[in-house]
C-alpha cells in the first residue's frame, strides 16, 4: 500500500517504517506465539543433501504445496534408515523463520518412515544394498573346520548366551580351547565394539590356533538387537578369513549379520553346536569302526590261514623241483619239434625249388620256341625282298640255333652239377655191362675232365664199385680241356 492508500488521521503521528530485521523477528515472535512448540508433518522428501558437517537439507512436499526442512546432525545421528528422494516420512518438529535469507523453514527432531517403522526400513535398506554388493554371496561363504582345534566367542560375558555356549562346548568337543572376547550387545557403542572384536580375534586366530568364530547373543526386540544390523558389523564379518557363526536372537530372529556370516545357527546354543562336532557320537562311531576293522582283520588272518594250509597240500609245496623238471621236458619238447619243422619246411622249399625251376626251364623253352617260329616267318617274308636282308636274317637264325643247341648241350647239363663218362673210343658210358676190370675210364665235368680204371667185377644189377685213378698227366689234361 502507498502512502495515498494508508487511512489517514491528521492528528495522528506516522509510525516509523520497520527494518527488515524487524519485520523478520515480528514474524518469527508471531509463529512461535501462533504455533505450538512441536507439531508433524507429513510429506514426500525431495532435493535431499547431506552436508559435510553433518547436517541434512530437503523439502517437505505434497500435492499442493513445497516447505524447507533441515535437520540438525545431533538429531540425524538418530535416523537409522537412509533418506532419499520420493521416501514418504513423518517429521516431528517445528516452525521457525532464518533470519540470514528471511526464509521459512521446517526444523525436523525426529524423522520416520510413513507407513513401516524406522528400523524395519533401515534394516530393509541396508540388506538390498549389502546384497548387491555381494556381502551374502553364498560362493564367499568359507567352509567350518570339523575338528576345532580352538573356538573364538564374541559375546556379553553375563548373559545367558555365553553360559550356553561354554556348556555346549564343553560336553560335546572338551578337546577344543575357548577364547572370549567381552563385548557389549546393545546399546549405541555395541556395534563398534562387535566389529573390533571380530577384527581383533581373526587377526589372532593364526596364533592362538583358533579355527571358528561365534559371534552371539541372547533374543530381545529388534531394537535390542540392533548393533547385529549395522554395517559396521556386516563388514567385519565379511572380510574375517576365519570361518564365523551366527547366533543371535531366536529361531525366528534373522539379523543383517546372519546373512553375512558364513553359517547362521537359529540360537546361541545351535552355534556352539555346529562349531563343534559331538564327542559322544564320534566315540560311538569309532566303536563302531573298531569292531568293523576286528572282524575285518580276523576274516583275512582265517583266509590267509586257508590259503596257507591249501598251499601246503599242493605238489608245489612237496616237490618245488618237479615243475621246474616239467618245464624243461616241455622245453626239450618244443625245441624238437622246432627243428623237425624246420626241417620239413626246409625240404618242402627245396622240392618247391625244384619244381618251380623245372617249370621256369620249360617256360624259357616254350618262349624261346616260339620266338624262333616267329623269327622263321619273318625271314621266309624278308626273303625274297633283297639278297641283303635275306643273308642279315640268315645270320641272325644261325645265331639264335646256335644259342639253341647250346642251350640243349649236354655241357649246360655239366655245368649244373653232372658229368660224363666215356670208356675206350669215345663213347658215352650207359650201363655197367659196357665195360670190363682194367678198361680206362674218362669222366668230363664242368672244370675238367679226370681219367680213371675199372677195378674188381660187375655186379649186376647193383652198381658197380669204380675206382677213380688220377694218371699222372690229369692236370695236364684238364688244362687242355
Amino acid at each position: 500500500m502507498t502512502d495515498s492508500q494508508l487511512p489517514f488521521d491528521a492528528g495522528a503521528k506516522k509510525p516509523a517504517p520497520l527494518t527488515v530485521s524487524d519485520l523478520v523477528a515480528r514474524i518469527k515472535d508471531s509463529l512461535l506465539e501462533t504455533f505450538p512448540k512441536r507439531i508433524s508433518v507429513v510429506g514426500q522428501i525431495s532435493n535431499f543433501k547431506r552436508h559435510s558437517s553433518g547436517h541434512l537439507y530437503f523439502s517437505l512436499k505434497d500435492a499442493d504445496a513445497s516447505i524447507d526442512a533441515v535437520m540438525f546432525r545431533f538429531a540425524a545421528a538418530n535416523v537409522r534408515f537412509d533418506i532419499e528422494d520420493g521416501l514418504e516420512v513423518v517429521a516431528a518438529g517445528r516452525v521457525d523463520v532464518y533470519e540470514r535469507q528471511g526464509r521459512l523453514q521446517f526444523y525436523v527432531e525426529r524423522l520416520a518412515p510413513q507407513g513401516v517403522g524406522s528400523l524395519e526400513l533401515a534394516f530393509r535398506q541396508l540388506k538390498e544394498r549389502l546384497e548387491r554388493e555381494g556381502l551374502f554371496d553364498p560362493a564367499r561363504k568359507k567352509p567350518l573346520v570339523r575338528f576345532p582345534r580352538a573356538v573364538g566367542v564374541i559375546t556379553s560375558p553375563t548373559g545367558a548366551a555365553v553360559r550356553d555356549i561354554a556348556q555346549t562346548l564343553s560336553r560335546r568337543w572338551p578337546a577344543a580351547k575357548v577364547f572370549l572376547v567381552p563385548v557389549r550387545v546393545q546399546g549405541d557403542e555395541a556395534a563398534g565394539e562387535i566389529a573390533q572384536a571380530v577384527r581383533l580375534m581373526d587377526s589372532a586366530a593364526e596364533k592362538y590356533q583358533i579355527d571358528t568364530i561365534i559371534v552371539a547373543r541372547g533374543g530381545g526386540s529388534l531394537e535390542d538387537l540392533w548393533a547385529f544390523n549395522e554395517e559396521i558389523v556386516a563388514r567385519a564379518i565379511f572380510t574375517a578369513k576365519t570361518p564365523i557363526i551366527t547366533g543371535v536372537g531366536h529361531e525366528v530372529d534373522f539379523t543383517i549379520a546372519d546373512f553375512v556370516a558364513d553359517v547362521r545357527a537359529a540360537t546361541p546354543t545351535a552355534a556352539a553346536e555346529l562349531a563343534v562336532p559331538d564327542g559322544a557320537e564320534i566315540h560311538r562311531h569309532f566303536n563302531t569302526l573298531a569292531r568293523r576293522l576286528t572282524r575285518r582283520v580276523k576274516d583275512l588272518l582265517q583266509n590267509a590261514r586257508n590259503s596257507l594250509a591249501s598251499v601246503q597240500r599242493s605238489a608245489v609245496f612237496r616237490d618245488p623241483a618237479g615243475r621246474i623238471r616239467t618245464n624243461q621236458q616241455m622245453l626239450d619238447d618244443l625245441t624238437s619239434r622246432m627243428r623237425q619243422g624246420l626241417q620239413n619246411q626246409r625240404t618242402t622249399s627245396e622240392r618247391r625249388f625244384a619244381g618251380v625251376r623245372r617249370d621256369l626251364a620249360w617256360a624259357l623253352g616254350r618262349r624261346a620256341k616260339h620266338a624262333s617260329d616267329a623269327l622263321a616267318m619273318i625271314v621266309n617274308r624278308l626273303a625274297g625282298a633283297h639278297p641283303r636282308h635275306r643273308l642279315v636274317l640268315s645270320r641272325q637264325r644261325l645265331t639264335g640255333l646256335g644259342k639253341q643247341l647250346e642251350a640243349m648241350s649236354y655241357k649246360s647239363v655239366i655245368k649244373r652239377g653232372y658229368s660224363v663218362t666215356r670208356i675206350a673210343g669215345g663213347q658215352i658210358l650207359r650201363s655197367v655191362n659196357d665195360v670190363s676190370p682194367g678198361d680206362r675210364l674218362e669222366t668230363e665235368l664242368s672244370d675238367g675232365k679226370i681219367t680213371s680204371r675199372v677195378a674188381g667185377e660187375k655186379t649186376a644189377p647193383k652198381k658197380q664199385s669204380i675206382k677213380q685213378e688220377n694218371t699222372p698227366n690229369l692236370f695236364e689234361e684238364m688244362e687242355q680241356s
